[in-house]
């Protein structure tokens, strides 16, 4: 079942996009963030595939097993593990297919399309980057299901951490996560403003690694579509309450 693309297939069409390499000469690693490991590979190593194809010497970084949310779950591991000083470029792989081996009375959710992205990200100042990556938090279940957690409070510090309000915040989430009911809540208690759900860009309710990516794209192809503000980015796992909190500044 499925399209049965490979995530070589994935990567040759990635690379055929013309990535700027030339542009950004000194990649130190390339992280890649996929969905489910790979079935019925056209090689071991998909990972080396791509360092390959691309003529890189680079070091290598698997984010897997913790479901849709891997490339947000990277962006996180990089924003909060790179030493400011490091100014090499890191390239961020995104990935997921739709042929995935599973046991179908569980339903268990896969991709609905196999996808795949590239981001450069770096910690260095870029005349040509399109954002800047203000913070970045992971929240488990086990966090999420804590008699003291408040998801107002998390919202509340990450923003105030940056001298923002809500005000200043374009809220991206997907209107069918356990996210928005929470925000929904307790912006009718009075304990989150009303300009989070009023500036609210929502998202499609299919799972993806790659959302992210595809909104930078689009914004890339057409930033004045996009509402004027920071970016909060809120990424639910399709089977888990396992959430990522992005704050991004377009430039």
């Amino acid at each position: 079942m499925g399209d049965q693309y490979s995530y070589t297939n994935i990567i040759d069409n990635v690379l055929d996009k013309g990535l700027p390499f030339e542009q950004f000469p000194d990649v130190s690693d390339v992280t890649f963030s996929y969905w489910t490991p790979e079935w019925d590979p056209d090689y071991s190593a998909f990972a080396t595939y791509f360092l390959w194809k691309s003529n890189l010497d680079a070091e290598i970084l698997d984010v897997c097993d913790v479901g849709s949310i891997a490339t947000t779950t990277a962006l996180h591991i990089l924003f909060n593990t790179d030493e400011k000083s490091d100014l090499r470029k890191k390239i961020l792989v995104g990935m997921e297919q739709t042929s995935v081996p599973r046991f179908l009375p569980d339903n268990n959710l896969i991709p609905n399309h196999s996808s795949g992205s590239a981001l450069f990200v770096s910690q260095a100042d870029n005349t040509s980057a399109l954002f800047k990556v203000l913070d970045s938090q992971y929240l488990n279940e086990n966090t999420i299901y804590s008699e003291t957690f408040a998801l107002s409070n998390i919202i509340t510090n990450l923003l105030a951490n940056h001298q923002l309000s809500t005000s200043d915040c374009v809220l991206f989430l997907q209107r069918n996560s356990a996210a928005f009911k929470q925000i929904d809540y307790l912006t009718d208690r009075g304990e989150l403003s009303k300009d989070l759900l009023d500036n609210a860009y929502y998202l499609t309710n299919d799972y993806s690694v790659n959302t992210l990516p595809k909104l930078i794209s689009e914004y890339q192809n057409n930033p004045e579509s996009f509402r004027h503000g920071i970016w909060l980015f809120v990424d639910e796992d399709a089977e888990s309450l396992n959430t990522t909190l992005t704050l991004l500044r377009p430039l």
